[in-house]
């Protein structure tokens, strides 16, 4: 039968790239014709196909859980768009690669006019090409539900808090073990540092991108800085679970506290704190909650990074529009606000630290005996404990073990017998204190208890008397409330700790009877939550006893000496804590001992002498003699009047140098020439 010359000519057919291969043999019809080389047969090529197709896979899954969670993680965006498609750019480059490099080769060896397939073609005809593609199709096919799998999983992995802290964020090592023990452990970072809603999702996305390049540079803060200025409005995050219309009441707290002495005396602390609030079905408004209180509205302005510092409160009432203001930078409610930022208060106001809390040592030593009460039977365990873990050390190893070696060599010198009967109990003494240091202090990362201002409270932080410290007053003189009633009432037992024992509701007693000015502090002027100052004078004023002894470092190259009165008089000789600091007040003790009723025009003379030389050295200082006189005025120039001379008088005679115009060589040598004579 004779052959059809359009059908073989259809099959003779060059293609561009292809040879004329009817056989499948790389030859034509009759095996001589020219063979075509596949460049896309090479392991680069293989490999970086992988690649791309897998991270090509992954991102169309990450993109279709994007889709389909109403609360995206921003992590996952890292993955999405900056980590998977680098994967699959370089994939997509190794692959590209082999074809280059196979087709130099193929030059080499068959010449420039070797044909060459950069593509692997189908022709289903072939009993090959569809294994090959059955085989490709049933991998893919395999892979896929791996990749979606693995994908999911992955995402959940980076909505997780150990993702946080520990895997990409080893930095945040610090926090991530503060909010294990905080009593949102629970709750997710991503909830708290997000929320809800497309803005704030693609907002941590970039800085999220930046952070990473943060720490990949090794060139992220340390400390790292606190993120209550990031955080998206308490209403948006909060407010989601704590409903603050429910507000209302007041809650019985009890704080367990231990004394630093021989016997760790247990002194509970119990106080009402009145929650309050401001919804009329559950009460009048009132308490704490006021501050979040439906009908007003309370803005700030502060001064610093850590909103610590705070001269300007605005409040609002809601249905007047009314508004007050209170500054404690002397100024009128009518002058310009101070620089920064006004913001509205809200929960995050306060509870700034709600979940990354760092314990101080004296609140975590009194939750560790509370633990274990064989404890307590250790003599000053709550003072070793908290001595012990507030000391500073170069890295984290060498303060765990200097901890155990502390509180150790502590009992082992002065109460070997008790070690010997109790060995069990002191080792879990020494596990307490090495777990206190494992939470309270990073040193790699410059954080201890004292780097984040907690505002919960005014104890060892000025929390509450940021505003409530009676220095912001509104234009007629009235400042903001600072009653302790108004926040909370203290509940001490009468007649004993017993639970029959009459209760007096009022104010804090002090356990050390303060006197004066002293009853007036605030807490964290004596309190930082670690070792107690001394109840003397010197416990809390060392710097001024050291300078009355004429002992303070930065004044010992000025040649000072002691006072004349050091030794002989304290400091109550002097000082009337009943009275107010004044020159009279000192006087009036004075004539305690010294008959000389002129005394007292003695003490208002050296104060004049002293504000004089303070000017003249003042004027025109340089930044060294600033520093001094920084220290002068801190410790009190009029306890070492001598030694206060000695400083104030070599300050001005170096300003005065420092102000003579320069001279010429010739001024110079005139001026050597009559010294000489």
């Amino acid at each position: 039968m004779e052959s059809n010359p359009k059908e073989e000519s259809k099959d003779t057919i060059n293609t561009p790239g292809v040879a004329n291969n009817r056989n499948g043999n790389g030859n034509g019809a009759n095996g001589s014709g020219p063979q075509s080389r596949p460049l896309w047969r090479n392991t680069l090529t293989y490999i970086g196909s992988a690649l791309a197709l897998l991270s090509g896979l992954s991102i169309f899954t990450f993109l279709f859980i994007e889709l389909i969670t109403p609360n995206p993680n921003p992590y996952l965006g890292l993955f999405t768009f900056l980590i998977l498609p680098v994967i699959l750019i370089i994939g997509s480059s190794i692959a590209l690669l082999g074809l280059i490099l196979t087709r130099l080769r193929t030059v080499v060896r068959a010449g420039k006019g070797a044909l060459v397939e950069y593509y692997p073609h189908i022709d289903l005809r072939k009993e090959g090409h569809r294994k090959a593609l059955i085989g490709i199709g049933a991998a893919v096919a395999l892979a896929t539900p791996f990749v979606a799998f693995m994908s999911y999983q992955g995402y959940h992995y980076t909505d997780s808090n150990e993702f946080c802290g520990q895997v990409c964020h080893t930095v945040m090592e610090s926090q991530y073990l503060a909010h294990k023990q905080s009593p949102h452990s629970r709750v997710e970072c991503a909830t708290c540092h997000i929320g809800r809603g497309a803005s704030w999702y693609v907002k941590s996305k970039i800085s999220g991108i930046r952070q990473v390049i943060a720490v990949a540079r090794n060139s992220y803060p340390r400390p790292i800085p606190s993120a209550i200025k990031e955080l998206r409005p308490a209403r948006e995050t909060c407010e989601r679970c704590h409903w603050p219309q429910k507000f209302y009441g007041d809650q019985l707290v009890t704080i367990n506290h231990f004394s630093a002495d021989d016997k760790n005396t247990l002194r509970p602390i119990r106080m009402l704190v009145k929650t309050g609030g401001n919804d009329p079905t559950t009460g009048p408004p009132g308490g704490v909650h006021w501050h979040m209180a439906l009908g007003h509205t309370i803005e700030f302005i502060a001064t610093d990074e850590d909103l610590q510092e705070i001269p300007w409160v605005r409040a609002t009432d809601q249905m007047t529009n009314a508004q007050r203001i209170f500054r404690s930078d002397g100024l009128r409610s009518s002058d310009p606000p101070p620089d920064g930022e006004i913001r509205l208060m809200d929960c995050m106001s306060c509870h700034n630290r709600a979940t990354h809390i760092f314990r101080e040592p004296w609140r975590a030593a009194d939750q560790a005996l509370m633990a274990d009460p064989e404890l307590v039977t250790f003599p000053y365990a709550k003072r070793e404990l908290v001595n012990a873990v507030s000391k500073q050390y170069p890295t984290k190893e060498e303060g765990s073990h200097a901890v155990a070696t502390a509180i150790e060599d502590f009992y082992l010198i002065n109460y070997p017998d008790l070690v010997k009967t109790k060995r069990p109990a002191l080792e879990r003494l020494i596990a307490a204190g090495r777990r206190m240091y494992s939470l309270i202090s990073f040193p790699e990362m410059n954080i201890t208890w004292k780097t984040y201002p907690n505002n919960i409270g005014h104890k060892n932080f000025p929390g509450c008397f940021r505003c409530h410290a009676g220095d912001h007053v509104e234009d007629n003189g009235r400042p903001i409330s600072h009653a302790c009633g108004t926040c909370h009432t203290f509940l001490t037992p009468e007649g004993g700790d017993s639970e029959s024992a009459l209760i007096r509701a009022g104010d804090f007693i002090h356990p050390i009877d303060l006197k004066g000015k002293h009853a007036d502090l605030r807490c964290d002027k004596c309190h930082d939550g670690g070792p107690a100052p001394k109840p003397t004078c010197e416990g809390c004023h060392h710097d001024q006893v050291q300078f009355f002894a004429g002992e303070t470092e930065e004044f010992q190259s000025f040649g000072i000496e002691y006072d004349a009165m050091d030794g002989m008089v304290e400091c109550e000789d002097c000082h009337d804590l009943s009275q107010p600091l004044s020159i009279p007040a000192v006087a009036a003790a004075c004539t305690d001992c010294h008959e000389d009723e002129e005394y007292g025009a003695m003490l208002e003379q050296w104060s004049a002498e002293i504000t004089d030389l303070l000017r003249q050295a003042s004027s025109g200082a340089d930044a060294e003699s600033r520093k001094v006189l920084k220290v002068l005025r801190r410790v009190g120039p009029m306890h070492n009047i001598e030694a206060a001379r000695t400083i104030l008088t070599e300050l001005s005679s170096r300003t005065l140098i420092s102000e003579l115009p320069e001279q010429s060589e010739s001024e110079e040598a005139a001026d050597l020439d009559a010294g000489a004579m």
